[in-house]
């Protein structure tokens, strides 16, 4: 069955980004993130918001060729990859067309609103956070504020050698 997943990076003290948006403190984990966990095999679609699109497509390459793309925006003024398509209707909508695409995982990428925006509709199943072995101090936390309490269930943890360590929850 496919399962909405929110898998997140993020410091000890809760933070993806330093005060300026950088988050390349992250880099020599990459491989644990990604690699090591084999977290993209098991993903068929990616959800996520227009100005996490745009901050990835900056970088270079889009890392998602072989996921479905569902981009949140009611803007459509940029090119968007091969495998993307633009959602203008919200976050239900997303997970639902994504849903009907494919039969492995949805990974609700990010930013902070669209992870809440997931949270918040009752859509994730499955939380996913590996903290990194740094303490940032400020910047952009994992999310801003929820609605309401969510309660999750301890399903696992996994420590990388690289220091990280991934926390697993099912959502109830």
């Amino acid at each position: 069955m496919t399962q909405v997943r929110l898998y997140a990076t993020m410091s000890l003290d809760g933070f993806v980004a330093d005060s300026d948006g950088d988050s390349t403190w992250l880099e020599p984990h990459k491989k644990s993130i990604f690699e090591e966990s084999g977290f993209l095999d098991t993903i068929g679609a990616v959800v996520l918001g227009r100005r996490t699109c745009q901050m990835i497509q900056a970088f270079g390459e889009w890392p998602y060729s072989e996921q479905y793309g569902f981009i949140l925006s009611s803007q459509s003024l940029w090119p968007v990859p091969a495998t993307a398509v633009i959602v203008p209707n919200g976050m239900t909508a997303a997970v639902q067309a994504a849903r009907e695409r494919t039969s492995k995982d949805i990974w609700i990428v990010g930013g902070a609103v669209t992870m809440q925006s997931a949270l918040e509709a009752g859509l994730v199943d499955i939380v996913e956070i590996c903290v990194a072995p740094y303490l940032i101090g400020s910047g952009l936390s994992l999310l801003n504020s929820l609605k309401g309490q969510q309660k999750l269930e301890f399903d696992g943890i996994h420590a990388f050698p690289d220091g990280m360590v991934k926390l697993r929850y099912e959502v109830l």
